[in-house]
């Protein structure tokens, strides 16, 4: 596999070194073989890439293999955004999706991303799938084809989102007509938003989305307009990485910024301090809707184990419970669909809620962030600081040790660690790693990295000197 890397969530590698139309053609054929076995016929699949150029050869490499496998209606959206994919897996009823994406990873980067049929979700495929792909992974001849051509769908999934969004705030705040009110308030107040979608063919999906929400083209400030290899920042949308845009926003007396990943099933938000912060406004904003409703539209919310406590705050505020469950966004999802419930999120400015996709979304993030503003007649900076306000630190520690042995020495450290402290500690939960639960309400997680020999490592609490204690205290145990 030449150092591919095959994890749960998909596949990425370097391109033109670890990964070429080759390993696309393999890893395709795989997904065919694997599970689409699972599905009834005839197939229908969907495939497109994010904005990276390299993703046209590998997409062609992967809808080679599904034709020689046997597929024969593959429809391509060319250009596209996982939320995007993963809706049009719904709308066609398909047999799956296959997204050229190595997420935020560096433009040398790129990788695939395969989505379940509409009958198992259209969520990212399960790890039990991910697990036989790469158990079964094998070297063989590639074929390529051309690829079928480009099918847009962005201006109907945008039409889906906003009538989507209009029913769940129908039924949160139990008032008919509500959600049309409320959004017809965003295109009254006409934001002024500044976008960071790492290219101009990146920022162009979102800026249609806004349009359609009734934005004017005017109100509407890009910046990153290049190429994607262009791109002044790391793909990453995280707030370190987003000064650009908060120059754009202030310099510009905007009202709010947005920052999307290239594959954009993440959202941050400019000013906001933190990316956590967005999928807490989000749910605060449902919440508050039904605060006066007869009946709960949303009564528990799925997040995982690495996701603030702020979400413990909210939830004591109105009324609702929380349910954590391990790190990933299949098992938010997974959570969602044991408990059957509408709205789930990831502290990465993930977003998911289930009517319109199962699995994060920055277009429903966006929507939401806007109505909540409009509803409120509140600028996003008083939305925030109607928030206590929590210091998060994400770090990681490297060990010299083999991948298999990191569990075992984790458990060692961990107990040791729990022994010497066990009069400051609330409660430990060992689904994923350890989440330990301070008798303060701080808290810190930490687990290993399935692909990686480190132990990742975060820590949160209402103070930056207590949150600092926490993990200077863990990377020393670590140390001996």
């Amino acid at each position: 596999m030449n150092n591919l890397i095959i994890s749960l969530s998909g596949i990425r590698g370097i391109v033109g070194e670890t990964l070429t139309d080759k390993e696309a053609y393999i890893a395709a054929g795989l997904f065919c073989r694997i599970y689409l076995k699972t599905q009834t016929k005839p197939f229908k699949i969907i495939i497109g890439r994010d904005i990276k150029p390299t993703g046209d050869k590998l997409l062609k490499g992967a809808a080679s293999a599904l034709y020689d496998n046997g597929v024969q209606d593959v429809v391509n959206l060319g250009i596209t955004t996982l939320p995007i994919m993963q809706w049009a897996v719904g709308h066609f009823k398909a047999s799956g999706g296959i997204l050229i994406t190595a997420s935020h990873n560096p433009v040398q980067w790129n990788g695939i991303k395969f989505i379940s049929s509409i009958k198992d979700g259209a969520t990212i495929l399960p790890a039990s799938f991910m697990r036989q792909i790469k158990e079964q992974w094998k070297e063989s001849e590639t074929k390529l084809s051309e690829l079928p051509s480009e099918k847009s769908l962005t201006a109907e999934y945008n039409k889906n989102v906003i009538d989507d969004i209009k029913k769940i705030i129908d039924l949160c705040s139990g008032n008919a007509g509500k959600g049309d009110e409320i959004l017809s308030k965003i295109k009254e107040k006409q934001f002024r938003i500044a976008l960071d979608a790492c290219s101009e063919e990146g920022a162009q999906i979102p800026k249609s989305f806004l349009l359609a929400l009734g934005i004017e083209d005017n109100n509407i400030y890009t910046i990153n307009e290049g190429s994607v290899s262009e791109c002044k920042r790391r793909l990453e949308p995280s707030p370190d990485y987003l000064s650009e845009l908060k120059e754009t926003t202030e310099k510009n007396n905007l009202d709010i910024g947005f920052a999307f990943d290239p594959d954009q099933d993440r959202l941050a938000v400019v000013p906001l301090y933190s990316e956590e912060l967005v999928p807490i406004l989000c749910g605060k904003f449902l919440l508050k809707l039904q605060k006066d409703a007869k009946t709960k539209y949303i009564n528990k919310i799925a997040i995982n184990l690495s996701t603030s406590s702020l979400w413990e705050h909210v939830a004591k505020e109105h009324g609702v419970e929380i349910i954590r469950t391990r790190v990933g966004e299949f098992n938010v999802v997974e959570a969602m669909n044991q408990y059957n419930l509408p709205f789930g999120a990831e502290g990465n400015g993930g977003i998911i809620l289930k009517s319109i996709t199962a699995g994060r979304n920055s277009t429903v993030a966006v929507a939401l962030i806007l109505a909540y503003m409009a509803w409120s007649n509140g600028s996003i900076k008083k939305l925030e600081e109607e928030l206590p306000r929590y210091s998060m630190i994400k770090d990681k520690i490297a060990v010299s040790i083999s991948q298999e042995k990191i569990q075992e020495f984790l458990k060692n450290k961990i107990t040791a660690f729990t022994s010497a402290n066990k009069d400051k500690i609330k409660n430990i939960d060992i689904q994923d790693g350890y989440r330990i639960v301070f008798k303060d309400n701080s808290w810190a997680h930490i687990r290993p990295s399935n692909t990686e020999p480190i132990i990742r490592l975060i820590s949160e609490s209402s103070q930056e000197s207590i949150t600092q204690s926490v993990v200077m205290q863990l990377k020393n145990l670590f140390k001996d």
